[in-house]
């Protein structure tokens, strides 16, 4: 599995498909996803429906070291100090390709680290999801928009470099 990932070979490091989800992700919502079988990691919406270069109606989310063994064993924590990669900017396919399933909704956010999205090839290199620069390099970069096979590698890579985050405590 290890040299799949060296050579860029994608299969092995899709995410699971969970449920589809019809409704529209909304900021605070809590969802699950699935990078291997009967293990579900949790994600929050940090901000929805915005509108930039990258595309119409994304979303920014933050994946986390918690997990479940199970759709219906609730037990996230919002500790932004268990996240998992940096914040990403990804778009509601996640949702209806059955990738991302929501469990609940939180109202208070807390403070979310700052993050922000690296640009190449541009005077400010830091900008924030609306588009707009960054006066300072964030705590948390990402690259932009992910695509569906971009998340699960993500995760799937941290997952060879820490194999603790398969265990159950």
């Amino acid at each position: 599995m290890h040299g799949d990932l060296v050579q860029g070979r994608n299969n092995n490091f899709q995410l699971l498909k969970i449920k589809r989800s019809y409704k529209y992700p909304e900021k605070g919502d809590i969802f699950v996803f699935q990078p291997r079988k009967n293990i579900f990691f949790y994600g929050l919406v940090l901000n929805a429906h915005i509108n930039n270069l990258q595309g119409e109606d994304m979303y920014v989310v933050a994946l986390f070291r918690s997990k479940s063994k199970s759709v219906n064993d609730f037990s996230f924590i919002l500790d932004y100090s268990e996240l998992l990669l940096a914040p990403l900017m990804i778009d509601r396919i996640y949702w209806t390709k059955e990738l991302f399933y929501n469990v609940g909704h939180i109202d208070n956010l807390g403070t979310p680290p700052s993050y922000g999205f690296f640009k190449i090839a541009r005077e400010n290199q830091f900008w924030n999801e609306f588009d707009e620069p960054l006066e300072q390099r964030p705590e948390y970069l990402s690259s932009g928009a992910q695509t569906s096979i971009g998340v699960g590698y993500k995760v799937n890579k941290e997952i060879i470099i820490d194999d603790s985050l398969l265990r159950f405590e």
